[in-house]
């Protein structure tokens, strides 16, 4: 899975004109974290067409940052992140970002972001729900 982060100016209206912006581009949002960090807004999406995505977003002045992810199935419990998040380390690997994205009966879904990406998935392969090719 591949997702999509833009790190700007924060201004009123700043998610209404992204989203406007692809969708008047016929491209869908399939999620779509927004968070405001001081005066910085923080953007992360998954959409259906992620290269036009792209280039629509850097058109318009956004200069997007491409994150390969991987979709990691847990258990909806207590420290389920937490020990996700250990293994990774002991794996040395460098976690660049989780995000919840589904809760689902008594399992979640967790996109993991980390370098390197490979390794990553081979560690958790056992519990992925989808794989994206490496671009």
């Amino acid at each position: 899975m591949k997702q999509i982060t833009i790190i700007t100016k924060d201004y009123h209206g700043l998610t209404a004109d992204l989203a406007s912006a692809l969708a008047g581009n016929e491209i869908n949002i399939e999620t779509l974290d927004a968070k405001k960090i001081d005066d910085i807004g923080v953007i992360t999406l998954v959409v259906d067409q992620y290269q036009r995505a792209l280039h629509v977003l850097n058109d318009a002045g956004w200069n997007p940052i491409e994150e390969d992810t991987t979709l990691v199935r847990v258990a909806d419990e207590t420290g389920a992140i937490a020990h996700l998040a250990q293994r990774l380390r002991d794996a040395d690997l460098h976690i660049r970002s989780m995000r919840v994205v589904q809760h689902h009966g008594d399992w979640g879904a967790i996109a993991v972001s980390a370098d390197p990406i490979d390794k990553a998935r081979d560690l958790v392969r056992d519990e992925l729900l989808s794989i994206a090719p490496a671009v």
